[in-house]
């Protein structure tokens, strides 16, 4: 995978990148600038304070560590330039003393080296493949996707998702630090498991049924068969009963039904969820005859293309709106 097809299918990483960063300078520059008026209390174990400048450096660590992990993919080397140069910024803007003016300086030349090693590694190392214009994979149907939103398992991930979101901007807009802090960090979280389910998705090509529940079978027609790493990839137009024609792209390691030889194919799918389709390895002979009969007499028309959507997609749809809800509560009261 390229680092633009990777940028496609994974910017949830990116976004998470963009809030280490911005975390990472914020934690800094509450360091240089408070640094000054924090109280400690000591005791015989030890010093402790419960302001945020206090342990701010401690906390901007991991964060610009993490910051330069999601963003490796997209800018290598320049990631971590940028968090380091993000953190010497933070510790020199608006700072009360020169305790950490070496230590700034020192990460901001670390950070310059980091960002012109990372330019002249990418303009070494340009990929022709990743120039390539991206392929789409067709629409996704709306009111199939309307129906997933409204699923209960969506809607308990998408309420967890709004409650996160809406600890962050409310607290970085007009709340306590501590609940800014929390919710961006649990948007992170959200981010990185949302990223991680996307990461190998194709939105072209149809999705396995788990199971035979509220699957039917269908006549398709055989359009293209080619390769795509150990699978065969059949690009086919499926004739849903009482329903309109639409293609898809089904992967598979085998090729089935002498799909080549016949042009047609049984397949099974959702017509809840027109994206889940598969081949059957042992469909019934007679079904599968009517197929091939149906795609070799029918005058097909042009059917388009629908793509799966993208895992998560039902739930970031439905916690957008419970976020924007909850946000504009909290602003009213």
């Amino acid at each position: 995978m390229t680092t633009r097809a990777y940028g496609r299918t994974s910017w949830p990483w990116a976004a998470a990148a963009v809030l280490l960063f911005w975390q990472t300078w914020f934690l800094c520059h509450v360091h240089a600038t408070e640094r000054s008026g924090v109280r400690w209390a000591c005791d015989t174990e030890g010093c402790g304070t419960d302001d945020l400048a206090g342990g701010a450096l401690f906390l901007a660590a991991p964060s610009a560590l993490g910051a330069a992990v999601f963003a490796a993919p997209f800018l290598g080397l320049w990631g971590a330039g940028l968090a380091v140069l993000l953190a010497a910024f933070g510790l020199l803007v608006g700072r009360e003393d020169d305790h950490a003016v070496v230590a700034a300086y020192g990460l901001a030349g670390l950070g310059a080296v980091l960002v012109v090693a990372g330019a002249v590694r990418s303009l070494r190392r340009r990929d022709p493949e990743a120039e390539a214009p991206a392929q789409g994979g067709g629409g996704v149907p709306v009111r199939a996707l309307l129906r997933r939103v409204l699923a209960p398992g969506t809607l308990l991930v998408a309420a967890s998702a709004a409650v996160v979101v809406t600890g962050f901007v409310h607290g970085a807009l007009d709340g306590p630090r501590w609940v800014m802090m929390l919710g961006l960090n649990g948007t992170v979280a959200l981010l990185f498991a949302l990223g991680t389910a996307r990461l190998r998705h194709r939105p072209g090509v149809a999705g396995r049924l788990l199971s035979g529940e509220g699957a039917v079978h269908a006549p398709a027609r055989l359009h293209s068969l080619t390769t795509r790493g150990t699978d065969f990839v059949f690009d086919l137009t499926v004739l849903p009963e009482g329903g309109a024609p639409y293609r898809i792209e089904v992967e598979h390691p085998l090729d089935l039904q002498d799909v080549r030889v016949h042009r047609a194919a049984l397949v099974r799918h959702d017509p809840r969820r027109p994206w889940l389709v598969d081949l059957p390895q042992h469909p019934p002979a007679a079904e599968l005859a009517r197929a091939r009969a149906a795609v070799r007499t029918d005058d097909l028309p042009t059917a388009p293309r629908i793509g799966a959507p993208a895992p998560g997609t039902p739930a970031l749809v439905a916690g957008t709106v419970l976020a924007a809800v909850l946000l504009t509560v909290l602003t009213l009261t």
